[in-house]
């Protein structure tokens, strides 16, 4: 396939150093095309030059692209701010601004697009930070510094903030601390954000709850737990945030190590979808019956070790699925009547992939 026939550009983010945790093989920020016709991936540009660009996060317009620079705070871990030129399939780093933390690992932004959240996983701080007329990041930076640990001594020795999501009402932000089994919640401000957390909500202990998405309406999210390998779901009513049910998101018959990572709900609602590292499977959530009865509908292999991320497509007909390890990556069909899961392409390659996005290319 000739990147002529893509339709939408399909942006990863990868691991180009290593850390610990991985061996970076990846070259920086990859532009590939995507058909959301047949589910095909085309080669396409790659922006080069930056560290360990794991986690993406890019404008409703499709002009800007943040991305973190996952490496310690010593070693000058950022966020960068890319123009992204869609049509010409283009990035330009336009700035830089410090992640304040070492091993960014997550950054999203608020809804008018006003404000970067910056996830410092090693030292357990969120940094907020105000964007100018031309979403660039300024100077005017709110840093909140969690303190704590929970009970797995390894993992869980002081805090290790995953993620950090803003709610649909645009009325706070929702943190997940790994290190604290907890969810913290903060009010924003029409000048930044509350420093301290107006609703603080625990998690099994040793559970590790590591990502959320919410549901299509807003009425609610599923959180999941990377240590228990489970997935929770909350009803949010008003002020309030109220638990409603969870599963474990591997078979029962299975009693080998493994972590679990992502999480993604489709666009009509009716499914969502858990990646398992160690079981090496996509997990099929059915949501049918509401966040209080969740059950699982089936597994699918993700063709490939360690599955870190995974997209939907804007469509809601494909699944592509990043094995960090195994540097690949793999498309599924969704079937949108039951949310099964077929294989449609076993292999694309691709350094050490973290994390995907897509987005719409102009209509020729």
């Amino acid at each position: 396939m000739s990147q002529d026939d893509a339709d939408m550009l399909l942006v990863v983010g990868t691991y180009t150093s290593t850390l610990p945790h991985v061996v970076g093989k990846g070259l920086g920020i990859h532009l590939l095309g995507f058909d959301s016709r047949t589910g095909s991936i085309s080669d396409g540009p790659v922006f080069r030059g930056v560290d360990n660009p794991t986690w993406l996060t890019i404008s409703k317009d499709g002009q800007r692209l943040y991305s973190v620079r996952e490496v310690a705070e010593e070693d000058d871990s950022a966020i960068d701010c890319f123009a992204l030129d869609i049509e010409k399939r283009s990035l330009t780093r336009l700035a830089s601004a410090p992640s304040y933390g070492s091993w960014p690992c997550h950054v999203s932004l608020d809804e008018a697009e006003r404000r970067l959240f910056v996830s410092n996983y090693f030292t357990g701080r969120f940094a907020t930070i105000r964007l100018d007329a031309d979403r660039l990041p300024t100077s005017d930076v709110t840093l909140i510094q969690h303190e704590g640990g929970s009970v797995n001594p390894e993992r869980q020795e002081g805090p290790h903030l995953h993620q950090a999501l803003p709610t649909p009402d645009g009325q706070h932000v929702i943190v997940c601390d790994a290190g604290l089994d907890r969810l913290m919640r903060y009010r924003l401000t029409d000048d930044g954000i509350e420093k301290t957390a107006n609703l603080s909500i625990a998690a099994d202990p040793g559970s590790f709850p590591r990502h959320l998405a919410f549901t299509p309406d807003g009425a609610g999210f599923l959180v999941i737990h990377e240590l228990s390998n489970t997935v929770a779901s909350y009803r949010m009513a008003g002020d309030r945030i109220e638990p409603m049910g969870g599963l474990s998101i591997l078979p029962t018959d299975w009693d080998g190590d493994s972590s679990a990572a992502a999480l993604h709900i489709h666009p009509s609602g009716r499914f969502a979808f858990a990646s398992n590292r160690g079981h090496d499977s996509i997990c099929c959530i059915d949501l049918r019956d509401g966040l209080g009865r969740l059950s699982v509908l089936g597994w699918v292999s993700a063709c490939g070790e360690a599955p870190r991320d995974f997209a939907i497509d804007p469509t809601g007909r494909f699944l592509i699925v990043a094995t960090q390890n195994s540097d690949n990556l793999a498309v599924y069909d969704i079937d949108i009547e039951t949310g099964d899961l077929s294989l449609r392409s076993a292999q694309y390659a691709i350094g050490t992939p973290v994390c995907l996005s897509f987005v719409n290319l102009p209509v020729q």
